[in-house]
């Protein structure tokens, strides 16, 4: 009888392994993809709130939509959606609640969309306030 024991022993272990790796291939591939989407969106949502808090520090229109296109364009750069640019896969678009938009207590929106090929869009906003004392 110990003869019989003494083979089988560490079995469970090979069986797990065997079982267990085809089972967490797939697992580990979708938290990787995943995570890859979640990255993408927290820095598009990060860009897209530094261009609207410029853009509401701005003195007027003009040069308040310049600066915020000068923040989305240097800040994607920095990181690392130069070669979407390029690409012409980010695009801003900015809306006021009321005209002119650099005014006291108006609203701003920014929206960043990026669209990949074969990928799902990525659209994300930030939206700030002009000082009440502009």
């Amino acid at each position: 009888m110990k003869g019989l024991f003494r083979e089988e022993r560490g079995s469970a272990s090979v069986e797990f392994v065997a079982l267990a790796i085809p089972l967490f291939i797939p697992l580990f591939i979708y938290i990787n993809s995943f995570a890859s989407m979640t990255d993408g969106h927290d820095s598009l949502r990060t860009l897209a709130r530094e261009a609207s808090r410029g853009f509401v520090t701005s003195s007027n229109d003009e040069i308040a939509f310049g600066v915020a296109h000068e923040i989305m364009t240097r800040g994607a750069i920095l990181l690392g959606y130069q070669a979407a640019l390029e690409r012409g896969e980010i695009k801003m678009s900015i809306d006021c609640n009321a005209q002119p938009c650099i005014s006291p207590n108006n609203g701003i929106r920014i929206t960043l969309t990026q669209t990949q090929a074969n990928l799902p869009e990525i659209k994300v906003s930030a939206i700030e306030y002009v000082s009440p004392w502009a």
